[in-house]
């Protein structure tokens, strides 16, 4: 299976230097392409799609709420997402610039990747992973839920079918509350994913769990007994799911030790290792698959991300 990245400089967001008071590194997904672009020259750009044009809003009333696209106008909404109260004072034109419109283009990536994916390929957008996004609304820094969006529309345009079954590797160190929701009573998307139970959004609360490898973690969990609990866990997963038609991976770096957020303890060799062993199962199973960066609030959050692409295009380019 063929390598394809998916980027844009409209990636990186800015509110007037606000940014710098979040742990978020605003510009990660540039400082990842320098990476890149150090390392493979002008070679890179054979592998990449620039994203052109933010989705549009047409296509996010496809999964989102009339009501709550149409408050992503007024600052108190914005603010809300990113969960920075003191931004409800800041015009709205600068957030919907600064915030907004970097993550339009970020689900536009997302989209773009779904539709290369299917053709055969794993793609990584170096952007997206919007997993606490909601229909109705969004929270923990996702507006969109771009996975939901680009696998609706793939449906609907009849690039696989509504019973394709189609699964998520949510490895992101906080539990994919938004993406989940969109699928509790659809039995063709199966959902992994390992997650901090003492973050934000916490334990998942279930009397009738049908969602087995959705996989509770304890805070401070180290690299050997994370790494240990994925390699048991996931080949079990995909057995159960080998026959998919579509993965998606939340690649999120936010598990590696000097995260101020994730609360884990796995090192950074460690992540390089994960990422590995996930793309190295999808790739057996030939599965077409979507990879996303989704959370990362460490300085090394934007090295992982360009190891990660690295690896594809080294090893499957």
């Amino acid at each position: 299976m063929k390598t394809r990245l998916v980027y844009s400089p409209h990636y990186d967001f800015s509110i007037l230097g606000i940014e710098k008071l979040h742990p978020f590194d605003a510009k990660k997904y540039s400082k990842a392409w320098a990476l890149l672009q150090n390392e493979f020259g002008n070679t890179i750009n054979q592998y990449t799609t620039f994203v052109s044009a933010p989705i549009s809003d047409q296509d996010l009333l496809s999964v989102h709420t009339e009501q709550y696209v149409q408050s992503l106008t007024q600052s108190k909404a914005i603010a809300a997402v990113i969960e920075m109260s003191p931004l409800a004072l800041i015009p709205s034109t600068f957030l919907q610039k600064g915030l907004v419109t970097p993550a339009k283009y970020a689900t536009a990536g997302t989209l773009l990747a779904t539709q290369q994916a299917l053709e055969g390929a794993i793609v990584f957008n170096l952007g997206g992973g919007f997993h606490h996004a909601f229909a109705d609304h969004g929270e923990g820094f996702c507006f969109f839920s771009d996975a939901v969006l680009a696998l609706t529309i793939v449906r609907n345009n009849n690039l696989i079918s509504q019973d394709d079954t189609v699964i998520m590797i949510d490895l992101d160190a906080h539990r994919g509350n938004g993406f989940t929701s969109f699928y509790e009573k659809d039995k063709s998307v199966g959902i992994f994913d390992l997650y901090n139970m003492q973050a934000y959004p916490g334990l998942r609360d279930d009397t009738n769990d049908e969602f087995p490898f959705i996989i509770p973690l304890r805070a401070g969990l180290g690299s050997e007994d994370y790494l240990q609990l994925l390699k048991e866990e996931l080949p079990a997963f995909l057995n159960t799911y080998k026959r998919s038609k579509l993965a998606f991976y939340n690649a999120g770096t936010d598990i590696v030790a000097t995260d101020k957020l994730g609360g884990l303890n796995v090192s950074y060799e460690s992540v390089i290792e994960r990422d590995k062993f996930v793309i190295d199962q999808l790739r057996a199973l030939k599965i077409p698959t979507v990879i996303m960066t989704s959370g990362g609030y460490s300085k090394e959050s934007y090295k992982l991300i360009a190891e990660l692409a690295s690896y594809l295009v080294r090893v499957n380019g």
